[in-house]
């Protein structure tokens, strides 16, 4: 746990905090780049990056990842198909994170951020993930930042050593559904945010209460 870290303080979610098991927090994010819907999924343990969970942890967050996924496709999607879900996670490995804690990113969206991340690194090695522990595997060896990301098809890539910007993944997400100006979550219209969250909140909080609607 770290002192200043806001993610290992639940009472600093608030309002916001959807969900917790043992290890885990579902959250409404600051900045709604989609109109609701978008939260983060947060270990309690103050950890650097999913990257570096160990293997009991790593079944943990995917099991509240699909959870998670599972509420966003039924809420927002109206989707019952299993796989791929019509959901966009992505991660800032280290690289481009402004809070210094692991935290997934959740969308209720399909978009592929795939040719946008060659585009903006062309020098960084991108490679596609086998199997669901396959980050966690290659992080013990490597110890390198990365973007980790999913695409359509339900796969997951993973973009090393990038020399990405803070918020990186937000801004490109943001600039791909044409909502440039609610890239930055420090710069978001606050009432609107604010509402979008509070909505965000009350619509998916009945699925990790009752199993769903």
């Amino acid at each position: 746990m770290s002192n200043d870290c806001v993610f290992c303080d639940k009472a600093k979610l608030g309002d916001r905090l959807i969900s917790e098991n043992n290890g885990w927090y579902v959250a409404a994010t600051l900045g709604q780049i989609t109109d609701g819907g978008y939260v983060l999924v947060i270990p309690k343990e103050h950890i650097a990056c999913m990257g570096a969970l160990n293997r009991e942890q790593t079944n943990a967050m995917l099991k509240t990842t699909k959870e998670t996924c599972r509420a966003l496709s039924l809420e927002y999607q109206h989707s019952h198909s299993a796989t791929p879900y019509p959901v966009t996670v992505f991660e800032h490995g280290i690289v481009g994170q402004t809070i210094k804690h692991a935290h997934l990113h959740l969308l209720p969206t399909v978009i592929d951020l795939t040719a946008k991340i060659r585009s903006d690194f062309p020098e960084a090695e991108i490679e596609e993930l086998q199997y669901a522990a396959h980050l966690q595997e290659l992080y013990s060896k490597r110890q390198e930042p990365y973007l980790f990301w999913t695409v359509p098809n339900g796969k997951s890539m993973v973009c090393w050593k990038p020399s990405a910007p803070p918020q990186y993944l937000r801004l490109i997400v943001a600039e791909l559904l044409g909502r440039p100006e609610r890239g930055n979550w420090r710069n978001m219209d606050a009432g609107l945010d604010s509402g979008l969250c509070d909505d965000t909140v009350a619509r998916l909080k009945p699925y990790f209460q009752g199993g769903g609607r």
